[in-house]
């Protein structure tokens, strides 16, 4: 009978392999940070910005007029402690796991479930249908007209009621975003 147990070239090459953290039994090494995936970028990406007041204005050169002032839009300012990378603990209350939901991705499951319900009832098909009716039968007309005004009126009706209690201005989101998702469907047969 052969001798299973390992020889001394066998042991030393075992050990070499652990050393270098590589083989069948070694433990792989311990992420000291999770590794970055896309939503990190998203994250990143809806990172608050540094504004014009919080940095210093340079002096202006000598030699040139100074410009005319322009109109700066004030951005979003993130609330005070936000840190997308931190880690928090698993135990928070359903508010705070709403607060730091980063704003693009709650604005897009909020369009999202407004454009399934429309899905739903039949207005993402409507749009797409109407949508189809006037690529045939021309831009201009009374009753494409007729349809631009109803565009604008669903757009209308959305911007208004936005700001009221969230289920009102959740279903007063329904038809624009129905509307946009069926004009983002069609597709055009010949």
């Amino acid at each position: 009978m052969s001798d299973t147990r390992p020889g001394a070239d066998e042991l030393r090459i075992r050990a070499l392999l652990r050393a270098r953290e590589v083989g069948p039994n070694a433990v792989p090494p311990q992420p000291t940070e999770r590794p970055r995936d896309w939503f990190d970028d998203l994250v990143d990406y809806n990172a608050p910005t540094v504004t014009q007041q919080d940095t210093p204005a340079p002096a202006p050169p000598a030699a040139k007029p100074k410009p005319a002032p322009r109109r700066v839009r004030p951005r979003r300012v993130r609330k005070e402690g936000y840190d997308p990378l931190a880690v928090r603990s698993p135990r928070q209350s359903l508010a705070d796991a709403w607060d730091r939901i980063p704003p693009r991705v709650r604005w897009l499951g909020y369009h999202a479930s407004a454009a399934y319900l429309g899905w739903e009832l039949g207005l993402v098909d409507w749009a797409s249908y109407v949508t189809a009716w006037i690529a045939e039968t021309g831009l201009i007309g009374v009753q494409a007209f007729f349809w631009y005004a109803t565009g604008a009126a669903t757009v209308f009706l959305y911007r208004r009621t936005r700001h009221w209690w969230l289920p009102v201005a959740w279903l007063a989101a329904v038809p624009a975003s129905s509307v946009v998702a069926g004009v983002l469907l069609y597709a055009p047969n010949s």
